[in-house]
């Protein structure tokens, strides 16, 4: 019988074989402090295979066990609850395959959990640009980045009330308790996986449920950006989906969902009505430097019709777009 382990971290990939090389080489290289024994499981997305190749170079050398599982549904939910399958950590921490982790990383998630008894800690992340530099339209890159105005350790508090989400975490970066989080054969909601929040929805869960959060300040990863997630016609149609993931669970966990509805649609209109005039009055229009005023009618838009939410974005339509001539 396998001896259980610490720790598992799960990177789920899709076409990113360089940056996934990098995500591992970040996970093997921590400094590992506390002594965990850990895993690494690739989880990949790709009908191809593709990230198998890079599993199967570094595995060998690595002295930190990586194995490789492929589920081609595409569906993020599907592929985060197979690697929860396949975990044999008593804790397990998701990392994105474009995002790469500081050396004390796992010192950082794992000793929030254990100082705290909390069940879920979620970290900071940090961003890098492919193309050296923030866009002229964000100069600092803070819009590509997670920060949380919490103290270390602090418990978070992720839902109003009223069922507002006051925090829109996704699972990069995070750390769960295998035993009081994952309960049951579909952990995080098939329904949700093709583009609803998936991460959003299981993270409102664990709390509505009991489960206590924490804010990892010094567990840190670096997100890379590639060129085309730079593009403006991304960014609208990422602010578009991620609006109406944010009106479908507010009205999903609301104790009075009529109410939250008409609250909606009078701020969507507001931001429609305020987008469109200062879009004119700024002549914001096409602009690379500024694009302040159309996502805000945007968002105000996915607020009155987010019935037909955005799903999967096709990245090599954008990517494609990016590229030079």
């Amino acid at each position: 019988m396998t001896a259980p382990l610490d720790l598992t971290i799960s990177i789920a990939t899709y076409d990113r074989n360089v940056l996934l090389a990098e995500t591992i080489r970040s996970c093997i290289d921590q400094t590992n402090a506390l002594g965990l024994t850990y895993e690494i499981v690739v989880t990949d997305n790709h009908p191809d295979a593709l990230g198998k190749t890079v599993v199967d170079a570094m595995a060998p050398a690595s002295p930190v066990p990586i194995r490789y599982i492929q589920e081609t549904a595409r569906n993020m939910s599907v592929l985060r609850n197979a690697s929860i399958a396949d975990a044999r950590g008593t804790y397990l921490a998701f990392v994105d395959d474009d995002e790469f982790a500081d050396p004390h990383w796992t010192d950082e998630l794992v000793g929030a959990l254990r100082r705290t008894g909390a069940d879920i800690a979620v970290g900071r992340r940090l961003a890098v640009f492919n193309a050296g530099r923030p866009p002229a339209y964000d100069p600092t890159g803070r819009t590509f980045e997670r920060h949380a105005d919490l103290k270390p350790d602090q418990t978070i508090e992720l839902v109003r009330a009223d069922g507002k989400p006051l925090y829109g975490f996704g699972t990069g970066n995070s750390i769960y308790v295998k035993a009081t989080c994952f309960q049951g054969p579909e952990p995080f909601k098939i329904a949700f996986g093709d583009g609803h929040g998936e991460d959003m929805e299981f993270l409102m869960r664990m709390y509505r449920e009991g489960k206590r959060l924490v804010w990892a300040e010094n567990a840190v990863v670096t997100e890379v950006i590639m060129d085309h997630r730079l593009l403006t016609p991304y960014r609208f149609v990422r602010a578009r989906r991620e609006t109406q993931v944010f009106v479908m669970h507010y009205l999903e966990h609301a104790p009075h969902p009529g109410r939250v509805r008409l609250l909606l649609a009078v701020q969507g209109l507001i931001q429609m009505v305020s987008g469109a005039v200062m879009t004119l009055l700024t002549w914001e229009f096409g602009s690379v430097k500024s694009i302040r005023f159309r996502r805000l009618f945007i968002k105000g838009q996915s607020k009155l019709f987010f019935h037909n939410p955005v799903r999967y974005i096709d990245e090599d339509v954008y990517k494609a777009a990016s590229k030079p001539g």
